[in-house]
């Protein structure tokens, strides 16, 4: 079946409430979903094999159906900032600011059960409409799962997660400048290096074969005499060697000199607040960038693995993008932003092909933080800092 986001229909608006959800991914065929937020709960979803009917009622906050999760993954302390799933759909990844990489195996069983409060302001809303005290209703059942490996070895806050095509190799990268691969199958590190001091490593991205590496600093300044302009580099993963300068070639003119208000807004017009995704093209002649941080208008930028020239910037998301991924094929750009809105753009061209989702208005109003999408990509699903997870159809049914 093809993706056809043309046609999208929305599906489910599954509750996550408390601190947001941070990231999203969909586990073995696609029936299952894992979505994680800033408290560390690592929760899966079993959807149904078919979608209930519903209308849209413009009185409720929800348009869509909800259900529960069925299983909590325990184990992170802190808030998880980024999920990637092996090609198999056998190994979920997860990165947090609790300084760990976890690899969780999606057909483990069960290791006790739990009670969980995930409507917590749905509650509260209704406690205010009705006068009387929030709900003490029990919250929902759920199976817990402890069994993972733990890869440690950074020793500060984990923001940034890739995975190589091929399934074998794990990015990460940290607030410390650190960054490590990860060799999957063997659970262990097989090479680390340093980046920029003060400046934290806020993307980072594998190509297809796992031998090349992008790596995306934070920073979006240059005029700050004390502190170092942040990179973006690719790197050997094997010697760890700087490849390719990628803000050097957008900017060749510029120099550690070039600090004054002039290059500093020619800079930021490319950087703008921080490149904070990224993410690599199926054949690995592409790399995508998404401005983010509370710009104007967010772009994705497209360079090339080759020279490191930028090809096209595409998608324009108001207020700055937080995720971008490509389609299997290459063809599409699915990137998802402050506007919250998810958008579809064709690589070839930026033609902007579909959007899903209505622009609620200012930054603040609910915006989407991470999109991912099914291994047959019929389902797209992404998190709204509000507490729901959004799952659309997106093959044409």
């Amino acid at each position: 079946m093809p993706f056809n986001p043309a046609k999208a229909k929305l599906l489910y608006q599954l509750t996550f409430e408390g601190l947001w959800p941070t990231s999203v991914a969909f586990l073995g065929n696609g029936r299952k979903i894992a979505a994680a937020n800033q408290l560390g709960q690592l929760l899966v979803w079993n959807l149904p094999e078919k979608p209930p009917e519903f209308k849209v009622d413009p009185k409720k906050d929800a348009k869509a159906p909800n259900i529960w999760p069925t299983r909590q993954l325990v184990g992170h302390t802190n808030e998880i900032t980024r999920l990637a799933i092996t090609p198999d759909g056998k190994q979920l990844i997860s990165a947090s600011i609790d300084r760990t990489v976890r690899i969780w195996p999606t057909e483990a069983a069960a290791a006790g059960k739990a009670e969980l409060i995930l409507d917590a302001e749905g509650r509260k809303r209704e406690a205010r409409r009705t006068g009387k005290k929030d709900s003490t209703a029990p919250g929902i059942s759920v199976e817990t799962q402890t069994a993972c490996d733990v890869l440690q070895g950074h020793k500060d806050w984990i923001y940034a997660l890739g995975l190589s095509r091929d399934g074998k190799r794990i990015i990460s990268g940290d607030a410390a400048s650190q960054v490590i691969v990860w060799d999957v199958a063997g659970k262990k590190e097989i090479a680390r290096w340093s980046c920029l001091p003060w400046n934290w490593i806020i993307a980072a991205s594998l190509s297809p074969d796992g031998k090349t590496a992008l790596v995306s600093e934070s920073r979006y300044k240059r005029d700050d005499f004390d502190v170092p302009a942040p990179g973006l580099k690719l790197f050997d993963v094997e010697s760890q060697k700087e490849k390719l300068d990628l803000l050097k070639i957008q900017f060749p003119k510029l120099d550690e000199k070039s600090r004054g208000y002039g290059p500093s807004q020619l800079w930021r017009k490319f950087v703008a607040n921080g490149l904070l995704a990224s993410a690599y093209s199926p054949d690995g002649k592409l790399v995508a960038l998404a401005q983010g941080g509370e710009t104007d208008t967010g772009k994705v930028h497209l360079l090339d693995t080759e020279n490191g020239k930028l090809v096209r910037s595409v998608a324009s998301h108001q207020y700055g993008l937080t995720d971008v991924m490509f389609t299997n094929d290459g063809k599409h750009i699915v990137s998802v932003g402050r506007d919250t809105c998810v958008r579809v753009t064709q690589v070839a061209d930026g033609k902007e092909v579909a959007v899903l989702n209505a622009p609620r208005g200012g930054q603040f109003k609910d915006w989407l933080s991470a999109v991912a999408l099914s291994p047959d990509e019929t389902t797209l699903a992404a998190t709204d800092i509000a507490g729901l997870v959004h799952v659309w159809d997106v093959g044409g049914n």
